[in-house]
């Protein structure tokens, strides 16, 4: 990461070949505008479509685009990844690249970011299952009956952190985290940071994909909460 970067953002990847274009044809305008120096990590992990062919013809033509591949690890450790990377810059701003969040949001954390550690874009609209719903507001009821209030989305993908406070964090995350965010997000309310909340909703050219339960992701739950527990002992 070069040492001029202010701002790192993070984008893990896994077989996104139809939206990495119109992802950063949307957002790059957004970065262009906060007028500082910046950087798009972008972390390949394992795609078994087009997206890492797609990734390298674009970092070849844009010098903000930095893509990183690694063997198919999952989107926790895929985030781990781009973080690790990213924290020799003043702020750490992470989306996802299914391209599904508006970008508007985002001048609400850019604009009172030096007033906060913390700045989150909470969705007001999940396209998910029951069962997704179930684990997300259990990881909600784990993380205030353990660290506390504050934040109602703890595993928002639409999150800008200051890069010391996440490199502080970092070392106290396990790298084989199955929920990172999650974890991230409790140790600043534990830590009792300055927290910013508004919202974001899909983007209205957008369809939704919907949020469907598999094994991977029931024993991911389990897993992530008792390392949301177990977390809260270091």
């Amino acid at each position: 990461m070069p040492s001029n970067a202010v701002l790192a953002v993070v984008i893990p990847v896994y077989n996104e070949e139809k939206n990495i274009t119109p992802l950063l044809q949307d957002w790059q305008p957004v970065f262009k505008n906060t007028g500082v120096p910046y950087r798009v990590i972008l972390v390949d992990d394992g795609s078994r479509d087009g997206s890492s062919q797609l990734l390298k013809a674009l970092g070849e033509n844009d010098q903000t685009l930095e893509i990183y591949t690694q063997a198919n690890a999952g989107h926790g450790p895929a985030i781990l990844s781009g973080y690790r990377i990213a924290v020799d810059a003043e702020w750490v701003f992470q989306i996802d690249s299914d391209n599904q969040m508006d970008t508007t949001a985002f001048d609400a954390l850019w604009t009172n970011r030096y007033q906060y550690d913390l700045l989150l874009a909470q969705r007001l609209d999940k396209n998910a299952s029951s069962g997704r719903r179930i684990i997300s507001a259990f990881s909600l009821l784990v993380v205030r009956l353990l660290y506390g209030k504050g934040v109602r989305d703890v595993n928002v993908p639409y999150r800008l952190m200051r890069g010391r406070e996440l490199r502080e964090a970092l070392e106290m995350v396990p790298k084989g985290s199955f929920a990172p965010n999650i974890l991230i997000t409790a140790w600043f309310i534990r830590r009792k940071s300055r927290i910013f909340t508004t919202t974001t909703s899909c983007r209205k050219d957008s369809l939704m994909r919907p949020s469907k339960m598999s094994w991977y992701f029931y024993r991911g739950a389990i897993r992530s909460a008792l390392q949301t527990i177990l977390f809260r002992m270091r």
